[in-house]
């Protein structure tokens, strides 16, 4: 979900070496990485994602990653059908210890609070936050099912972890 305001943009690619540049199902992977004057660059949605690639870019015991590596089928609550969901990033560190990485708010990873004042909409947003957390867990609880067979963990960055 994209927020109004939220910081976008791209990165520059600081080690290349480490990115892993893939061909897949997702017309948005391929609308994340761009070369431009021989660098490489990644676009992100959020500061929080920025700060995630930017580790993943400098830290000297991340082997490679990339972004939205892997279309996991969940099934959506609210449409009763079963959608595609990309995970943010796939980290491989130096000893082999694989991650899947979904970068969201804390806001969005919690049980919305019913607000006090039952305002329209108070009552609009609460129910939208209620509609996120619902498909959030869908997805996740598939990441979760998608990275145990294949022995990957997945893990929730929030702006907690991302400081």
């Amino acid at each position: 979900m994209n927020y109004k305001g939220a910081k976008k943009g791209w990165m520059k690619v600081l080690n290349k070496s480490k990115l892993i540049m893939q061909t897949n199902e997702s017309k948005s992977v391929m609308n994340s990485i761009r070369l431009k004057d021989g660098e490489v660059e990644v676009n992100y949605k959020s500061s929080l994602e920025y700060k995630c690639l930017r580790y993943c870019d400098m830290n000297k015991y991340i082997k490679r990653y990339s972004l939205e590596p892997f279309s996991i089928q969940y099934y959506k609550p609210t449409t009763k059908k079963f959608h595609r969901y990309f995970v943010d990033l796939y980290i491989e560190f130096e000893n082999n210890q694989k991650f899947l990485v979904e970068v969201k708010s804390y806001k969005e990873t919690i049980r919305p609070v019913l607000p006090k004042k039952k305002t329209v909409k108070a009552m609009l947003n609460y129910n939208k936050a209620e509609e996120t957390y619902a498909i959030n867990l869908c997805k996740w609880k598939a990441a979760e099912a998608f990275c145990q067979e294949r022995g990957i963990r997945f893990l929730i960055l929030t702006e907690k972890e991302l400081k």
